[in-house]
Formats: structure tokens, sequence, C-alpha cells
């Protein structure tokens, strides 16, 4: 019972604290549906979203048309052929010009003369993509789309010129042996068509096929990632602060005068981290509650593990403030202390982005932060649609480092 009047003495002061409540809610509320909308089209199927790419077309032929077809065919690229001059006059794109919008476009296209006309005749052609340097993605797709249809061409010259130059070959010795004169135009118009039906039907291609969904697991969207991600890292940020107060409670005495009275110490440490801890608990709720009920976010198969999974990541948060607040002795060393650790933990533990996109050392040492364990958890809820086993190591772990917090705070704390 002192625990919990310890506890509720803290609740009632907070509540009373509309500024801070409304900052505890809305701010992570804001930024889930910023970030969240911004990457929706990561996720929705049948929308790509389109680069605006200047293209300059100097040639006309076979070639030039064949590419351009292919571009126009790129979901991803907005071919822009022309531009208004001061005039307002539409006008073909030209290289300075397109060099111009690279900023804005970072990347263009230039088709050069001549381009068709050596293709045609097996000489050496090429397409330039003009690149941003800055920019390390858009100039890549541009690039492999070209390279694609460039490299058809190739294969298409390769091997004409491969089996025409073994052809007049063994036509030029035959001739030498029996002196006879062989025309091998028919046989070398054979060997073209033969060359431009494999470039157009490639005996071998990659079939690309996504992996079905167990039943009853939805299409993931933005939010069923970033609500958990953005919920852990703001209740870090809470519990964080929440190192401050009791340090302010220090300077002030207010510890010392909990500590004429028959409490022990870890009454004390445990009144002040149930408040915190219930103060995470009500704000992780209510962002899982909003995602829900405002942006559809599926809850998963198993309300349990979800739930438990929360209680769980609500404890070692709680746990981690108390930590902080007995290894450093003043307000602003906290304050330090506290943003390093979490925007850090957030960066390398996959509350920003998921881990999967970083190198694998990397995915092995986010393990060491607190963040990693329920962003698992949460992904194998949320995203996998997984069951109350999948999360039983993330929660053994948070509950272990929740535990381990408490234990040590209460052996380091300095009341004075």
């Amino acid at each position: 019972m002192k625990i919990w009047h310890i506890a509720a003495k803290d609740l009632h002061i907070f509540l009373r604290d509309i500024p801070g409540l409304a900052y505890l809610i809305m701010t992570p509320i804001i930024v889930i549906a910023i970030a969240s909308f911004a990457l929706s089209g990561m996720f929705t199927e049948g929308e790509v979203e389109q680069f605006s790419v200047p293209i300059v077309v100097n040639d006309v032929g076979e070639a030039t048309n064949g590419l351009l077809d292919v571009l126009q065919d790129t979901q991803a690229l907005k071919l822009v052929k022309t531009y208004k001059n001061s005039k307002g006059e539409k006008q073909p794109m030209t290289i300075k010009k397109a060099k111009r919008m690279l900023t804005e476009t970072k990347a263009a296209i230039v088709i050069p003369e001549g381009f068709s006309k050596k293709v045609e005749e097996g000489d050496y052609a090429e397409v330039t993509v003009i690149a941003d340097p800055v920019d390390k993605v858009i100039p890549g797709v541009v690039t492999d789309v070209v390279s694609q249809y460039t490299s058809k061409l190739s294969m298409g010259q390769v091997s004409n010129k491969v089996a025409i130059t073994v052809l007049q070959s063994s036509v030029f010795k035959i001739e030498q042996m029996h002196r006879v004169k062989v025309d091998p135009s028919e046989e070398i118009n054979f060997i073209k068509e033969k060359s431009e039906e494999y470039v157009n039907n490639p005996p071998i291609t990659v079939n690309v096929e996504n992996a079905e969904l167990d039943k009853g697991v939805r299409k993931a969207t933005p939010f069923e990632s970033n609500v958990p991600g953005y919920a852990v890292m703001f209740v870090l940020l809470g519990t964080a602060t929440a190192a401050t107060s009791l340090l302010d409670e220090r300077d002030r005495g207010t510890l010392r005068k909990l500590q004429s009275l028959p409490i022990s110490r870890l009454s004390i440490l445990s009144g002040k981290m149930l408040s915190n801890f219930l103060t995470a608990l009500f704000q992780m709720f209510v962002l899982f509650t909003v995602g829900h009920f405002a942006f559809g976010m599926w809850l998963g198969n198993s309300i349990l593990g979800l739930i438990i999974l929360i209680v769980a990541t609500a404890f070692a948060a709680t746990g981690l403030a108390m930590i902080i607040a007995s290894l450093c002795k003043t307000r602003a060393q906290a304050n330090g202390v506290s943003l390093l650790i979490v925007l850090s933990m957030s960066v390398l533990g996959g509350s920003w982005w998921p881990l999967y996109i970083v190198p694998e050392w990397l995915q092995k040492v986010a393990h060491v932060t607190l963040t990693a364990w329920p962003m698992g958890g949460f992904n194998n809820l949320l995203i996998y649609g997984e069951g109350l086993n999948s999360i039983l190591l993330p929660v053994t772990v948070l509950f272990s480092m929740g535990v381990v917090f408490l234990l040590l705070s209460v052996r380091l704390f300095r009341f004075n």
C-alpha cells in the first residue's frame, strides 16, 4: 500500500498538468500520422510513386522508339520531353535544360543522334544517364531501366555478329576448297530473324512470386510498423523525463522526507517506478487504440500477446528511466544522457525503420538495445500475424531488463 500511495501522489500531480498530458498523447499521434501517410505509397498495391525524368531525344529510329516504349511502360518513371521557355512556349527538352532540372528530378536521359543507326549496323552506341551525384536512389532506378533495354539490344548484336562471322568464315572455306561462289544472304537474314526473336522472347526469364500470407493475416500498412516504433520511442522519452523529475525531488529534499518515514528504499523507488510505469502503459494503450480506430491499424491475431508485449515494454522503459536517474548526478546530466540513449536506441533498434534494411552485423548489435526486442515482437504480431509463442523471448528479455534496472537503481540511487 505504501508503494501505491507514492505512485498515486505522482499520478495525481501528473494528471493536473494538462499541457504535459496533451504532449504525451498528441505529439506521437501527429508524428505517426505524418510518417505513415508519407510512406503510404510503399505499402499500396498497384500504385507506384512516379519520378519525373527529363529525356532529350536527338534521334529517330527503331531502337530509339523501343527505348521510349520501355521507359513509358515503366510505372516509376514519368518522362518529361518538353519544357516551357520564358514566353510560355513548349520546347523540346535540351541537355542544358535537363541539367538545370537535376536539383529537382535527380536524373535525366539523353538519346544521342545516330543511336538507332549505330544499333542497326552493329556499331558501338550509347545512351547517357545524367545523374545528380547527391541522390543515390532515382539515378539508380533510371540506370537500371535503361540498362535492361540496352542489354537486350547488345545481346542481339553480339549473337548476330558471332553467328554471321562464323557463317562467313565457313562460306569462305567452302569457296576456297570447292572454288564455287556461295551467297549466304538467306542464312544471314535467318540469323537476324532468330536473334531478334530470342531478344524479344528470351529463353531464360526471372519469375517473381509473392509469398502468400497465412490465412487471417492482412497486408501490412505503414501503421503496423510506425505505431509500435514511435510508441516505443515516445514512451522512452516520457520515462526519461520521469528520471529528471526524480532528480528534482531529490534536489528539493522530498526524497529525504520520505526516508524519515518507515518506508524502505525499495518501496520508495518502486512507488516512483509504478507511477511512471502506469503513465507509460496509458500512453502506449492510447496510441495503439488511436492507431486502430483512427488509422485502421490491424491488432494482429493475438490481443493477449499484444497486451503482454505492451506491458513488458512499458516495464522495461520505466526501469531504464530509474537506472538513468541513479547514474546521473544532476537534472542537466539526466536530460542529456536520456536524449542520447533514447535517440540512439530508436535509430539502432528499429523504431524509425525496419532492421532488415541495415547490415546483418548491425542487426545483431541492435539487440543490445531495449528497442529492438519490442519491435521484433510487434512485427511478429502485427506484420506476420503470429501468436503468443512468437513474443516469448522478447517479453522475457524486456521483463528481465526491467527487474535488473530496478534492482540496480535501488542499490545505486543516492537519496541525498
